[in-house]
């Protein structure tokens, strides 16, 4: 089956927002509001077509690496995780492929990442105007900008950690999604666990991860933190595929590898794309 919503990177996204309007065809007036309000907004992770040829001015276009996911074309009915939203690409993406539900999750402010004492200190530091400015710049306003042009009433976003995850918090899910997101946590074990206690029996997960290809079918984990970065590891391929098997997932084999590049062309990361499927107790 295919989704209902036809995709062109060259115009954006063919569907109706929440006024009625197609955004692959603003009005000037709409056009000049949202590229002054898209200016307006300092940070930017994602490149999301807005249509009418706008485009947020992210460092990274993820709709050219779509085809390295192998996502199911249509969510119809399904209840889907982002895990580590960010802007919200991925979330939106599920909601034009027609998932029944997406639960966005963030963090809650930039404080709340896995900072080391010394940054946390430096960003305390901070009048409390600028950590506020922060937060609503990196962490809220282009997800929330996005889904309204889109009109993503089916997104919803929930401002948590990924340790925080739980059934009774957030529900359970057809299909859980983390992209790239593990290196950025001090604890990616756990951070898994809590995935999988929301990902249902007969679900499965896609996750991504910035990979250390080098290792070939060695289980490593390179460390690569630094003080003021909130960057800790780089694994390689069997290095994921047996942290899932620990915290029962099962890896379908084979995974897909690429290069993430930035809109420059400068920035390039070799990425594993992996599907895996919750073990029952007692499997394995």
């Amino acid at each position: 089956m295919v989704a209902r919503h036809a995709y062109d990177p060259t115009v954006g996204w063919s569907r109706k927002n929440k006024h009625g309007h197609s955004t692959a065809m603003m009005s000037p007036s709409d056009r000049h509001s949202i590229e002054a309000r898209v200016r307006a907004i300092g940070s930017w992770y994602h490149a999301i077509d807005l249509g009418d040829g706008l485009r947020t001015p992210g460092a990274f276009h993820m709709a050219s690496f779509l085809e390295h996911y192998d996502f199911p074309a249509d969510m119809t009915g399904m209840r889907v995780l982002d895990v580590g939203a960010s802007n919200g690409f991925f979330s939106f993406e599920f909601d034009r492929r027609d998932a029944a539900e997406v639960v966005a999750v963030d963090l809650p402010g930039w404080k709340a990442h896995d900072w080391t004492p010394r940054y946390r200190k430096g960003f305390d530091a901070k009048r409390a105007e600028e950590r506020d400015d922060i937060d609503r710049q990196v962490m809220r306003a282009g997800f929330d900008l996005v889904r309204e042009v889109l009109g993503c009433s089916r997104v919803k976003k929930v401002e948590m950690a990924i340790y925080d995850l739980t059934p009774e918090r957030v529900g359970t899910f057809d299909m859980v999604f983390c992209g790239s997101m593990l290196m950025h946590v001090r604890d990616p074990v756990l951070g898994i666990q809590r995935m999988r206690s929301v990902c249902r029996d007969d679900g499965r997960l896609i996750i991504s991860i910035a990979a250390a290809l080098e290792f070939g079918d060695e289980p490593v984990a390179r460390f690569v933190g630094q003080w003021d970065q909130c960057n800790w590891w780089q694994m390689s391929p069997r290095c994921l595929e047996e942290m899932l098997a620990c915290c029962d997932f099962a890896a379908q084999k084979p995974g897909k590898s690429y290069v993430l590049t930035d809109t420059t062309g400068r920035f390039k990361d070799p990425t594993y794309v992996c599907h895996a499927k919750p073990m029952t107790p007692g499997a394995g």
